[in-house]
C-alpha cells in the first residue's frame, strides 16, 4: 500500500513491520502513532512491548506493559499483557520471583478471571524454575483444593508433591500423591501418583508400605512405564538393565505360518483362503505404484501410495495382514508394522498388554531385529545394550530410513544436518560427509550412537539424561539432571517438555517388551 501510495495508518504499518520480523521500523511507526495519538485505545503499547522484547530491549518492555496495565484495564490485551509482562521477568531478566509475583498480583486483583487458574499454574513453575519450591509447592495445592473439578487439578496436586519430596519433605509428598490418586482422571496419573507414593513411603523407611504401593502400580497398567518402573524397583532392577543374556534367534517365516493359523480361527476363515501372498491387492493401481517406486529407489513416493492402500484396507483384517507381511517383506517396516498393529486391533486386542498375547509371529514383526547388522556393531562400538539402541531407532523412525521429520531430522536415528555436520567433525567418518548421508543407514546409526554416547559421558553416564539429551539437547539435559540429583524417576519429573518426557517412557515400554521377547532370563 506504501509503495502503491495508499494512505497507511502508524500502528497498522507498524503491526506489518512486527509481524515481518522488522522490528527496528515497526518501533518506530508505533511511537509515531502514539505521539500522533495520545488518545489511543492502548492496543499498541502491547505491540511495541512486544517489539522491544525482540530487539533485546525486555526491561523496557516490562515497563511498557505495566503503563498499559495501569492506564488500561479494559484494553483487550489486559490480561495478556500481565501475562507477558511476568513471562519477560523470569525467561528474559531472570527475575523468577517478579515474574512469579506478577501472575499472583493478577490472581489477587481479578480473582473472577478466566485466567485465574492458568496464571496461578504460571506462578507456580516460575518459583520452582526459581528454586522456591514451597511457594510452588502451596500455588499447586491452591489450584487442587479451590478448584478440585478442574482438568489441572490433579496434576497440580501430584506437581505439588514432586516439590515437597524435592524438599525432603516425605510425608507432604506422600500426602499429595495419595489425594491426587482420588482426584486423578486418567489411568496415567493414576499410576503415576501410585508409583510416587510407593516413591515417598520408601524414603520415610515404610519398604512394607512402598512394596504395597508398587505392587498397585505394577497391576494398573500393564506394559505402561510407571507400572515397569515399579517392577524394577520391586525386583531391585536398573533402569535399562542389561539381561544376563539374550536370545535373537528366531524365525519369521516359520513364525508366520501360526499366524495364519491363528487369522483363520480368529477371523472364521476358511481353509481355501491364501494369506500367504497380497492376493487380490497386487492388482490394486497403488499397489503396482508403490512397487514400482520402491524398486526404482523412490521410497517416500512408494510410501505414500502403500500407506494410502493400507488406510483404505484397514478395517478389512485379511487384506491388512497380507499387505502388512508383504511390505515387511520387502523393507518398508513403518506401514508394515502398522499395518499388522492394526489386524490386532480388529482381533479385539486392542490394549498392548493384550497384543502381546497373540502368536509370537506379531510381536517378531513390530518388534523386530531390523538392522541388527549395523545396529548391533555400533552398540558393540560404544558399548551400549543392543535392544536399547533397537527401541531408540524403532522411537525415532519405525525403521524408516528415508524418513525426513517436519523439523528437518533424518534418517533412522532422526538425526539434525547440523548435528550431523557436527558429529562427522568429532568423528571424522563419514569421508566426504554430506547431510544426504544422514538416509544411509550405517552413517545413521553409528553416528546416533556416537552421539548418544558423547552425551552419556558428558552427563556422567546418566542414560535417562543422555536419552533426554539426545531429544532436548545436552544444555537442557545437564539443568534437569543438576536438579535431579542420581534419581532418574525425579529426573523424569523435573524435564520441562513433555515432548521429551513422553519421549524417554516410549523408548522404556519400546525395551520393556524387546527385553521380554529376547531375552531368555525373565524375573
Amino acid at each position: 500500500l506504501v509503495n502503491a501510495g495508499q494512505p497507511v495508518d502508524e500502528y497498522n504499518r507498524g503491526l506489518v513491520d512486527y509481524f515481518a520480523g522488522q522490528y527496528d521500523v515497526a518501533l518506530a511507526a508505533f511511537d509515531r502513532y502514539i505521539t500522533a495519538n495520545p488518545a489511543h485505545d492502548g492496543s499498541v503499547l502491547h505491540y511495541k512491548a512486544l517489539t522491544l522484547r525482540e530487539l533485546s530491549q525486555p526491561a523496557e518492555a516490562v515497563a511498557v506493559w505495566d503503563e498499559l496495565i495501569r492506564l488500561y484495564p479494559s484494553n483487550r490485551f489486559w490480561a495478556a499483557a500481565w501475562e507477558q509482562k511476568g513471562f519477560t521477568q523470569w525467561a528474559y531478566l531472570s527475575d523468577y520471583a517478579a515474574g512469579a509475583e506478577t501472575f499472583e498480583r493478577f490472581v489477587n486483583n481479578v480473582p473472577g478471571s478466566p485466567f485465574v487458574i492458568s496464571y496461578t499454574l504460571s506462578a507456580a513453575r516460575i518459583h520452582e524454575r526459581g528454586g522456591n519450591l514451597e511457594r510452588a509447592a502451596e500455588l499447586w495445592e491452591t489450584v487442587a483444593i479451590q478448584y478440585p473439578n478442574d482438568i489441572e487439578a490433579s496434576n497440580a496436586l501430584f506437581q505439588a508433591g514432586i516439590a515437597h519430596y524435592r524438599r525432603g519433605d516425605y510425608e507432604r509428598a506422600r500426602d499429595n500423591f495419595q489425594r491426587t490418586l482420588v482426584l486423578a482422571l486418567e489411568p496415567i496419573e493414576r499410576v503415576r501418583a501410585q508409583f510416587w507414593v510407593g516413591k515417598a513411603l520408601m524414603k520415610l523407611g515404610d519398604t512394607s508400605g512402598a512394596y504395597v504401593a508398587w505392587q498397585a502400580a505394577q497391576a494398573l497398567t500393564p506394559n505402561g512405564y510407571y507400572s515397569l518402573r515399579a517392577r524394577d524397583l520391586l525386583l531391585n532392577r536398573e533402569p535399562f538393565e542389561t539381561p544376563a543374556a539374550y536370545n535373537f534367534d528366531y524365525n519369521l517365516a516359520s513364525e508366520r505360518i501360526d499366524a495364519i493359523a491363528w487369522m483363520r480361527v480368529k477371523f472364521g476363515l476358511t481353509a481355501e483362503t491364501d494369506l500367504t501372498n497380497p492376493g487380490a491387492l497386487s492388482n490394486d493401481p497403488r499397489f503396482r505404484r508403490g512397487l514400482e517406486f520402491w524398486q526404482l529407489g523412490l521410497y517416500d513416493q512408494s510410501r505414500l501410495e502403500f500407506e494410502e492402500l493400507r488406510l483404505a484396507v484397514q478395517e478389512d483384517p485379511l487384506d491388512t495382514f497380507r499387505l502388512g507381511n508383504y511390505l515387511l517383506d520387502i523393507g518398508l517396516y513403518r506401514p508394515g508394522i502398522t499395518a499388522l498393529r492394526q489386524v490386532l486391533t480388529l482381533a479385539g486386542l486392542t490394549e498392548q498388554n493384550a497384543s502381546l498375547t497373540a502368536p509370537v509371529y506379531f510381536s517378531h514383526a513390530r518388534y523386530g531385529l531390523y538392522y541388527r547388522e549395523i545396529i548391533f556393531p555400533a552398540a558393540e562400538e560404544y558399548n551400549f545394550d543392543p535392544i536399547l539402541i533397537t527401541s531408540l531407532v524403532r522411537q525415532e523412525s519405525l525403521f524408516e530410513g528415508f524418513v525426513r521429520s517436519s523439523a528437518g531430522a533424518r534418517g533412522l536415528m532422526q538425526i539434525m544436518p547440523a548435528t550431523g555436520t557436527s558429529v562427522a567433525e568429532q568423528m571424522n567418518w563419514p569421508s566426504n560427509y554430506n547431510n544426504e548421508a544422514l538416509y544411509s543407514p550405517q552413517v545413521s546409526v553409528r553416528m546416533g550412537t556416537f552421539y548418544l554416547n558423547s552425551s552419556r559421558r558428558y552427563l556422567d553416564g546418566d542414560l535417562y539424561a543422555a536419552l533426554a539429551a539426545y531429544n532436548a539437547g545436552p544444555g537442557n539435559s545437564a539443568i534437569w539432571k543438576n536438579l535431579a540429583g542420581e534419581d532418574p524417576d525425579l529426573f523424569l519429573e523435573i524435564v520441562r517438555f513433555k515432548e521429551t518426557r513422553d519421549y524417554i517412557r516410549g523408548i522404556y515400554e519400546i525395551y520393556s517388551v524387546y527385553r521380554t521377547l529376547y531375552s531368555p532370563i525373565q524375573q
